[in-house]
């Protein structure tokens, strides 16, 4: 499309779909004190609304009684971190919205560990969820109507069509997909001729997606101009990333971190630079094993509140990665930029017919049933596939729609499906998503 037309058309969404964003703006210019005071007006009004909810937590109802925002701020750490097994059992989204009358969507995430959580998003907090995509790519480089590619993964890849709504607002935002579950020498080609055709272009994507087109960059055609700006999603962004990206497509790649539960957390504005938190519509903890702040500079649980989100209550939320902060970026007002991240890698996962797929595959496979509260995949004496499923089970109907997308997928790869009571754990207790077993 035009680049005139799709910026007007970018005017037109984000007028309509997305929350103003000037306090993004503005509040990193605040004092430390107006920082603090902030963020513990904005904690003290979830608490309050969640709190007077019939399905809130017991020690959300005693915070709720507080009147004065900052003695909530000295309580606030001792509060209970919501993990992503109290929003299994206690938070269900289709009854959260029918129970409180909320405008919004349900949706739901994979995960690392194989344990697809499902939650509700409220009109606002899709709203603000836009915005945050939006602000983090202007901060990185991006303007509205320039050409983006993006390495991600294709619904065809899980069997399904893509809606004529999602193929439409890509044209009109000037996007282009490129199927990313699947990387073949193809991926790497669509990738280079887009660039070619379009350019100057942006370019994102999962990082182990980038770092495969990267590679193939450099294997089969040396350095391509065009991209003026790129990020990656999903993953780890590790230094060797980054240097080989680099070299491929000549500017360096930025780490922005977040999830489909909290949209973007944090971005890298400037390239090496620390990542950047969207406060105040995001207040990040670091927290050790009992849920109590760590020392600066030193790693721990990264949590997570929703200032915003109504639907779902994200109150200091273990989104399930570690990382730390520095005295740079630690005021009386919390943290305001990630130092060191030690969260997902997913990488590259060869199947026993030779084809190369994302890891992550399987968690966007997985988010539509329901059914599955865990899962791991086996990949068993190289050569077939064995998938552990964890849950209530299936309707017939369901099982066959489960077993003729994965046959889609797989082709000719042998699988079996086997329901479990419960997924093996690492030594350390820990769920691993694909495991390999030599019988």
């Amino acid at each position: 499309m035009n680049r005139t037309l799709s910026r007007l058309w970018w005017r037109r969404y984000i007028s309509r779909g997305a929350l103003p964003w000037e306090i993004l703006d503005r509040f990193p210019a605040f004092s430390p004190g107006e920082q603090k005071l902030e963020l513990a007006r904005r904690l003290h009004a979830q608490i309050r609304y969640f709190g007077a909810r019939e399905d809130a937590l017991p020690e959300w109802r005693e915070a709720a009684r507080i009147e004065d925002p900052l003695e909530l701020w000295k309580l606030w750490p001792s509060l209970p971190v919501v993990t992503r097994d109290v929003l299994r059992s206690r938070f269900e989204p289709a009854e959260i919205q029918r129970r409180f009358h909320l405008e919004g969507r349900v949706d739901s995430t994979g995960g690392s560990t194989g344990e697809p959580t499902r939650f509700f998003f409220d009109r606002k907090m899709i709203l603000a969820s836009n915005s945050a995509d939006i602000y983090s790519r202007l901060k990185m480089g991006w303007r509205p109507g320039m050409p983006t590619i993006f390495v991600w993964g294709a619904e065809r890849d899980i069997g399904k069509s893509v809606p004529w709504r999602i193929r439409l607002h890509h044209a009109l935002v000037n996007e282009f997909p490129v199927a990313g579950y699947n990387l073949t020498s193809q991926t790497v080609e669509r990738v280079v001729q887009l660039i070619r055709k379009r350019r100057p272009v942006a370019l994102y994507g999962f990082t182990s997606m980038l770092d495969y087109v990267a590679r193939g960059v450099l294997d089969a055609c040396g350095p391509v101009d065009g991209v003026v700006t790129a990020w990656n999603g999903g993953e780890m962004l590790f230094d060797d990333q980054r240097e080989r990206f680099h070299r491929a497509f000549g500017i360096p790649l930025r780490n922005r971190y977040g999830g489909r539960e909290l949209a973007c957390i944090a971005a890298e504005y400037e390239p090496g630079g620390p990542l950047a938190i969207l406060r105040p519509w995001v207040f990040l903890e670091i927290v050790d094993d009992q849920g109590k702040p760590v020392p600066t500079g030193e790693s721990g649980r990264i949590l997570c509140t929703s200032t915003v989100c109504r639907g779902t209550p994200f109150l200091r939320y273990e989104v399930g990665d570690t990382g730390a902060a520095d005295v740079r970026s630690t005021t009386e007002s919390g943290i305001a930029a990630l130092a060191r991240l030690e969260g997902r890698v997913s990488g590259i996962m060869l199947l026993p017919d030779g084809r190369r797929i994302n890891a992550l595959f399987w968690n966007h496979f997985f988010k539509d049933f329901s059914e599955v509260v865990q899962f791991q995949v086996v990949i068993v004496a190289e050569s077939r596939l064995e998938l552990l499923l964890q849950g209530a089970g299936m309707s017939p109907q369901r099982s066959a729609d489960l077993t003729a997308r994965l046959r889609n997928f797989l082709g000719n790869t042998p699988f079996a499906i086997r329901w479990v009571d419960s997924i093996p754990r690492t030594a350390r207790g820990k769920l691993v998503q694909v495991v390999r077993s030599p019988s």
